[in-house]
């Protein structure tokens, strides 16, 4: 599974996998069609109505590759908790990223290596790298490793408005933790993070939607 806590800045020390009952909390046991990833909104899965929903993609399923499951069932089955305490005016720049393989090992599926979906977070709604009201390009993060049983936490230097998700296909060196990347950026890497790729050319490789 997939699991993104968002902790407001000034809960930077709470930030924890065992914080549940608080942390506006993204869960998923789905992996994407590859190739096509989708974009959420804080605003649109904490602000809304619903807590849970499903991204459809089945009408992707013609040139999309590596699916297995049933046709109708092609897409995002996702689920968000503690959707009460989001405040659009909050802060919420601490993110706990846990994407863990309780069978994986060291050398294979296991911490520090490839996770089967990368997660990329943006300072602007619509997976932008422009948040409202800035004319600063800001940098996004990337993550693809899978984590320890307890995730891991970090402090983004701006308000998290959207996240993306998409199969992870693309492997160069090694997988990211809070990579940071974008126009705006040089690469930054976190953790264990490492990547081959040019800078300001990496989104384009996937369809958001």
């Amino acid at each position: 599974n997939l699991t993104l806590r968002f902790f407001p800045e000034s809960q930077t020390g709470k930030c924890g996998y065992s914080n549940s009952s608080e942390a506006l909390t993204f869960t998923t046991e789905s992996i994407p069609l590859k190739g096509l990833g989708h974009c959420f909104n804080l605003a649109d899965i904490f602000g809304g109505n619903s807590s849970q929903g499903f991204v459809n993609q089945t009408a992707n399923l013609g040139w999309a590759s590596g699916y297995t499951g049933e046709p109708g069932q092609a897409g995002i089955h996702w689920q968000v908790l503690n959707k009460n305490n989001f405040n659009a005016q909050t802060n919420y720049s601490s993110i706990l990223y846990h994407q863990h393989n309780p069978v994986g090992s060291d050398q294979q599926n296991g911490p520090g290596t490839y996770a089967p979906r990368t997660v990329f977070l943006y300072p602007g709604e619509g997976c932008t790298e422009l948040p409202e009201q800035s004319k600063e390009l800001l940098p996004w993060y990337g993550l693809n490793c899978w984590t320890e049983t307890e995730g891991v936490c970090d402090s983004l230097p701006y308000k998290i408005a959207s996240f993306s998700m998409q199969a992870e296909d693309e492997q160069h060196g090694k997988c990211w933790v809070f990579a940071e990347m974008g126009g705006a950026a040089g690469l930054n890497i976190g953790f264990y993070a490492m990547v081959y790729l040019v800078v300001g050319t990496v989104v384009a490789m996937w369809i958001v939607v």
